[in-house]
């Protein structure tokens, strides 16, 4: 007989870094300031103004960082104890991507389909 309540729980996830909890923060402003914009063009903006920002007030934003981040350990040391190392899942489909991804540009299509046809040379 199987336990349905010993389902494995995701793992904990990792704390935003310093910039990510800033721009949280205002994205919203930001956005309601610029409209129009793309997400790409507002970001850019936030990314201007948190490097303007004053030296304490980007201290409070790593401060929050380390504080999540220490957080995130305990969880994650508590996770690994009762299920294991976390599996990199993301590193995962970024290679299995990579081997099925097809040649984007022309130089690399000229390249490839010069191969086959000196290989077909060689039958």
């Amino acid at each position: 007989m199987t336990d349905n309540n010993t389902k494995k729980e995701a793992p904990p996830k990792r704390p935003q870094c310093a910039f990510f909890i800033y721009k949280q923060e205002v994205y919203q402003q930001v956005k309601d300031a610029n409209p129009g914009k793309k997400m790409t063009d507002i970001t850019k903006i936030i990314s201007e103004q948190y490097k303007q920002l004053p030296k304490d007030k980007i201290d409070q934003y790593e401060q929050k960082y380390k504080d999540s981040k220490a957080i995130f350990e305990k969880e994650k040391k508590t996770y690994e104890d009762k299920y294991g190392k976390i599996k990199n899942e993301r590193k995962k489909k970024k290679d299995d991507a990579k081997a099925t991804k097809k040649p984007q540009n022309k130089k690399q299509k000229k390249q490839e389909s010069e191969e086959d046809e000196s290989s077909e040379d060689d039958d």
